[in-house]
């Protein structure tokens, strides 16, 4: 989305004059303040993650904090907002809000803005407001989003598209803002438990039972990030090894197949490949001397270029990039690799070769869970960590999934729930481009690529379809060779006449 295209006074009529007011006020009051521990959480998405559906990466119905706030497509929503906040407070909080709520905030104003990645040219007072109604609100979602149509009709705005917008990066409010607020309005509530409760409705991955492994000692800076590491840090407890998971669910039915199965089902299928080619060996040779002929020399002097097409990509329409992994198909009909669902989280993810199978979470997608994996992936990847866990799995949803009976698969196993189509699915992960590229050592893409790439079985068709793939390039220079020599032919007869060679009757 270009720039021109967002009307917002965040990013267009940038007043020299207020910077220079607020860098100074910093001079003063900063020392007041401690914000040595205030994290950067808010974050622009980078273009890089954007672009691909950056549609994904902004609210649609409704601005919280000051990011999008005075996008006009998003203004029909606030007088529901402030509709909201005087419903949640008492008739002498209405009264004295400006005094109670607005004052509080803007004495805590160097701490707000350190909390946004990006420069916010506003002043004090509208930030303060800003957030006091938008926070208000926020808290008022939490704790009733189950009667949400009491003060949002569902006529006006699709409730889906509500939760979306909530966990949208650029629209997060940091919990250090939303506590200020909450000791103001309502400091009996629990606003990390309603927090937790929120995340388990909408998260489309288990979350972690231990808040406190979860968080550890940083504590949670807002909403996403609080589900981010409830997701990430969700890992079931090692009750019994892989090899007795794997008995087990032998005995419920299960079809599992060894590598030593591999073997002896594939060693029938490369004997009858023998035999044809076998068949066929005199042109097998033909084609070997012709691909070892220096075709690519030849073609440089005539003029032509092969195999060295570049994939440039089109700035409107960027090339979505994918780890290198089969498909689920491909997995299961060739690999003979079973699925199976763990009862844990992303860490859980493994694939154990001596029972061929991959163990994945269960991932329940609903209509709001692409842009809350887009946008979760996009806060890993803006908080430089070093592990990279969920773009790693959604890395690998992405590469094994290509068509819709890779997700009806699945959903066989019990894998991927929710409301979802097979379509949509399919869509979503192949429009997800690869976000892991710096985080090495994927050891379940690893083992797996490893494991699939011994099959005698897939050897020989690789091996097959590279000398094929050879071929292809030769019966191109072969038939554009003959194509040239039959014009020059031709074009000899006309001028001289060739009767006897094309039975000419003149």
């Amino acid at each position: 989305m270009k720039e021109t295209e967002l009307k917002s006074t965040l990013n267009v009529n940038f007043r020299k004059q207020r910077w220079v007011d607020q860098i100074s006020k910093n001079f003063k009051e900063e020392g007041g303040i401690d914000v040595s521990n205030i994290h950067v959480c808010v974050f622009n998405v980078p273009n890089s993650i954007s672009r691909f559906k950056p549609e994904d990466y902004v609210p649609q119905a409704i601005a919280l904090g000051p990011y999008h706030h005075f996008e006009t497509h998003l203004y029909q929503m606030e007088r529901y907002k402030v509709a909201a906040v005087k419903a949640l407070l008492n008739l002498d909080q209405v009264h004295t809000f400006e005094t109670l709520v607005i004052t509080r905030l803007k004495k805590i104003e160097i701490m707000i803005r350190t909390c946004y990645h990006k420069y916010l040219d506003l002043d004090g007072d509208t930030l303060a407001w800003i957030l006091a109604i938008d926070g208000l609100f926020l808290l008022d979602l939490f704790m009733h989003y189950k009667e949400i149509d009491e003060f949002i009709p569902k006529k006006l705005m699709n409730h889906a598209i509500l939760y979306r917008d909530i966990m949208v990066l650029e629209n997060q409010i940091p919990l250090v803002i939303l506590k200020e607020i909450q000791k103001i309005t309502n400091g009996d509530l629990d606003l990390l438990s309603i927090m937790i409760e929120f995340c388990e409705v909408y998260s489309p991955l288990k979350l972690c039972c231990n808040l406190n492994n979860s968080i550890g000692t940083t504590g949670y800076l807002h909403l996403l990030d609080l589900m981010y590491h409830l997701i990430v840090n969700n890992e079931s407890p090692k009750e019994a090894s892989p090899h007795e998971l794997f008995h087990g669910e032998r005995a419920n039915g299960v079809h599992e197949i060894t590598p030593k199965h591999h073997v002896i089902d594939n060693m029938d299928h490369i004997r009858e490949l023998g035999e044809r080619l076998g068949k066929i060996r005199r042109v097998g040779k033909a084609i070997s001397v012709l691909v070892s002929i220096p075709w690519d020399k030849i073609s440089e002097l005539l003029g032509f270029q092969i195999g060295k097409k570049i994939d440039k990509e089109d700035g409107d329409h960027p090339r979505v990039t994918e780890i290198e992994i089969p498909s689920v198909t491909s997995l299961s009909k060739y690999g003979r690799i079973n699925f199976s669902p763990t009862n844990g989280g992303i860490r859980d993810t493994r694939f154990v070769a001596t029972e061929a199978t991959l163990y994945l979470p269960v991932i329940t997608l609903e209509t709001y869970s692409e842009v809350l994996l887009r946008n979760l992936v996009a806060y890993e990847v803006a908080t430089s960590s070093s592990t990279m866990e969920l773009a790693q799995y959604v890395d690998l949803m992405s590469g094994i999934i290509d068509k819709e009976e890779d997700v009806k698969l699945l959903k066989g196993k019990g894998i991927i729930e929710g409301n979802m189509t097979n379509a949509e699915i399919v869509d979503f992960f192949n429009g997800m481009n690869k976000s892991s590229e710096h985080a090495k050592g994927n050891k379940t893409v690893e083992k797996l690529n490893k494991y699939y790439n011994k099959i005698l079985a897939i050897k020989a068709w690789k091996f097959l379809k590279k000398r094929m793939r050879g071929s292809r390039k030769v019966l191109t220079i072969v038939f554009t060779l003959l194509a040239c020599l039959l014009m020059i032919v031709y074009s000899f007869c006309e001028v001289y006449g060739c009767p006897k060679l094309f039975n000419k009757i003149t």
